[in-house]
């Protein structure tokens, strides 16, 4: 895990980073420690955070995508509002996720640190399949440990938490099959 708004350079890579340790803390909740926290009040202010982030985000050509996202990311924005009328504040928080491409390797040509990453990236897109059916099926156990990513999301996979996930389709038809396994394996499992 990788602070994206302390990074000086968008062309640093996974070595020249500082790591950050996912940890859980005494009250059950999972924290990354040394993150950047930014005030907001504006969307304008948002949008610029996110910008910023982009640019140090890794990517790398491969035979599928001449920017291809190397790692997840996630945007956690923390919401906190007051009823005028009764005084009582609510908070809440917005996970804003993008999930690396699900390129299949044999297409994207990936080699080397590449493939390393596309491996990582469909492990933890694999466990997160698994954790939104331990959960839907109200499983007894739900594997959040097994991936980073999903470790990290833990509290808003479940509960009455609510998600949203919007996929990017290709419309063309040479891109059809993998159009297909990414909404088979998010939808249909």
């Amino acid at each position: 895990v990788y602070d994206l708004l302390s990074t000086v350079s968008g062309t640093e890579r996974s070595a020249t980073r500082t790591r950050c340790a996912v940890r859980q803390q005494r009250d059950g909740s999972v924290e990354v420690a040394g993150l950047t926290v930014e005030t907001v009040t504006s969307p304008g202010e948002v949008y610029a955070l996110l910008q910023r982030a982009a640019t140090h985000r890794a990517t790398a050509a491969t035979l599928k995508n001449d920017r291809s996202s190397r790692s997840h990311s996630v945007f956690q924005m923390k919401l906190s509002g007051t009823n005028l009328e009764t005084g009582k504040t609510s908070t809440g928080c917005l996970n804003l996720v993008d999930l690396a491409g699900s390129e299949r390797v044999a297409k994207s040509g990936a080699t080397g640190e590449q493939f390393e990453e596309a491996k990582a990236i469909n492990k933890s897109l694999s466990t997160l399949g698994d954790v939104i059916r331990a959960v839907a099926e109200g499983s007894a156990h739900v594997p959040y440990r097994n991936s980073k990513l999903t470790r990290l999301l833990e509290p808003y996979l479940g509960g009455n938490s609510k998600t949203l996930m919007f996929v990017n389709v290709s419309p063309c038809s040479k891109d059809m099959s993998e159009t297909i396994s990414v909404c088979f394996f998010f939808f249909f499992f």
